[in-house]
């Protein structure tokens, strides 16, 4: 089997990204942005052939390391204990697999915290009445309390994040990632 070219062989290969559709980086941020992020930063976001993945990337992952950084001192709350605590507050009981698919989280994760979450006493494990072997799983009081003293930091990151669009902005935005978020079914697999 053939070995891969080297990553600066490849990387000299590859097209400039698509400054046609993603524009450059408007100029009075992008000093704010190079001193934050770092020169590559603006590159990666605006001059390579998968800008439109890196910024998605980017955004989720500035969005929220920053801030399950803070939940987890604060909280003592990991990513996944803080998505399972969310989601049974949005529609429970439920079951884990069903985190699982309203997530993306792998089962292995979401199993492992729904463990500590049980041994915390944040949530419960119920039987259900109509099927025996189906387990869900609910919040309980403390559960709810620890959530209602995370959620507004959520909020307010969220809040910030939309701070730069106008409102016909952040109106598009939401009907653009929307439309995106539905269009994922069809998406192809990879490999």
């Amino acid at each position: 089997m053939p070995r891969p070219p080297a990553t600066r062989s490849v990387s000299k290969a590859m097209p400039k990204g698509p400054r046609g559709t993603a524009g450059a980086p408007p100029a009075a941020a992008a000093p704010a942005m190079e001193e934050t992020f770092g020169p590559l930063s603006l590159t990666m976001l605006f001059d390579t052939p998968l800008v439109h993945i890196w910024r998605v990337a980017f955004l989720a992952n500035t969005f929220t390391g920053p801030l399950y950084r803070v939940v987890g001192e604060r909280f003592g709350l990991t990513r996944p204990q803080f998505v399972i605590l969310f989601c049974l507050s949005q529609g429970g009981p439920v079951a884990a697999k069903d985190i699982c698919l309203a997530t993306g989280l792998p089962k292995n994760s979401i199993s492992r915290a729904v463990s500590e979450l049980l041994s915390r006493g944040l949530i419960a494990r119920q039987t259900e009445d109509k099927d025996k072997r189906k387990k869900t799983l609910a919040l309980t009081q403390e559960g709810r309390a620890l959530l209602e003293e995370v959620v507004p930091l959520f909020s307010a990151r969220q809040s910030a994040m939309r701070a730069g669009l106008s409102a016909d902005e952040a109106e598009q935005f939401d009907s653009l990632l929307g439309k995106l978020v539905m269009a994922m079914p069809g998406w192809p697999q990879p490999g």
